[in-house]
């Protein structure tokens, strides 16, 4: 596990025990499989997902810390499942520097051990646990599949509106981050309007995310990231700094649209082309622009997290969003 909760002992501790779990169910795995996938556990990451989990579980009128950490660690299994799953579709060599599994061992096998991991989170819901039904949960897992789906189709369309971008990454990242937040208040049967607000707040922390994930394509340090920049580009995937930017080009009424003129044919672009891409997006205000629409929906959580009614879950929402507004990586 990263650093990323060093400084909320609590939380911290807690994760640890959802790290131990996940461990626990893949140990009785085969041999192959098991060692691949306990490279990827250990490894680990910010677990943002079973964090809020959680910090949802707090609001509850029960306590059910096993309940809690179970449903955390299926999140969890799921998210890393998606995340191997995703380095398939996209050939990606490495992750945030580190070798994927589809480099190692190759799609087939990359494929039966994301599948694996995947059974062995679904195989931890039970049918319904304090408000919280399995059909939310697979219901979430069916929109995170959809989105996917309708992003693998439309490789190399780059002039896609807003809307279906915000559609796409709501259930790509938003659905999964509302689900987490919401469902720690469930299971322990917290006030039902605080759910609620839960689940906005995870749904609007996730839009954020993705969107900073974007930016970060744009003007990351690809040292730091483990990918090059501009991949989003290159891989024929739009994302909102392109979508302000080729806006912008449009309202400015320019004799010349050069942005336009590089992506309006659905196909994916030269490593040569996607840097000129990220360059005329960057020099468009594609970025600020992308900033500005991140912080709206920051803004949005912040005004749900003042209606929360426990002071400890606010201060870790808050600082949650501080973070990860600021991050790099």
């Amino acid at each position: 596990m990263s650093d990323f909760w060093n400084d909320e002992p609590s939380i911290e501790a807690k994760l640890q025990q959802v790290s131990s779990l996940i461990l626990t169910s893949i140990e009785q795995s085969n041999p192959f499989i098991r060692e691949l996938l306990i490279d990827r556990v250990t490894r680990g990451g910010k677990m943002i997902r079973p964090a809020l989990v959680i910090i949802g579980s707090k609001l509850g009128e029960t306590e059910r810390e096993e309940e809690a950490i179970r449903l955390a660690s299926m999140l969890e299994m799921i998210h890393l499942a998606s995340l191997i799953h995703d380095d398939i579709i996209d050939g990606s060599r490495t992750r945030r520097g580190i070798p994927t599994l589809n480099s190692i061992v190759g799609p087939k096998q990359a494929v039966l051990a994301g599948d694996y991991l995947l059974s062995k989170a679904l195989s931890l819901i039970k049918g319904e646990e304090g408000d919280l039904k399995a059909s939310v949960v697979t219901n979430a897992f069916s929109r995170l599949c959809e989105s996917e789906l309708t992003q693998d189709a439309e490789v190399g369309n780059f002039l896609i509106s807003s809307s279906s971008y915000l559609r796409r990454i709501g259930g790509k990242t938003a659905a999964l981050f509302a689900l987490s937040a919401y469902s720690g208040a469930a299971i322990t049967l917290g006030e039902k309007y605080q759910q609620y607000l839960l689940h906005r707040i995870g749904y609007c922390l996730g839009i954020a995310f993705q969107i900073k994930d974007d930016i970060l394509d744009y003007t990351g340090d690809a040292v730091k990231l483990g990918k090059e920049i501009g991949k989003d580009v290159h891989m024929g995937i739009p994302t909102y700094p392109l979508i302000a930017a080729l806006k912008v080009e449009s309202n400015n009424n320019f004799e010349n649209r050069p942005l336009f003129e590089l992506v309006k044919h659905k196909k994916t672009l030269s490593k040569k082309a996607s840097k000129k891409v990220v360059a005329l997006a960057v020099s468009l205000g594609g970025v600020e622009k992308s900033e500005e629409f991140a912080q709206k929906y920051i803004n949005r959580a912040f005004i749900d997290i003042e209606k929360i009614n426990n002071k400890e879950v606010q201060s870790l929402l808050v600082s949650l969003f501080t973070k990860l507004s600021s991050r790099t990586i």
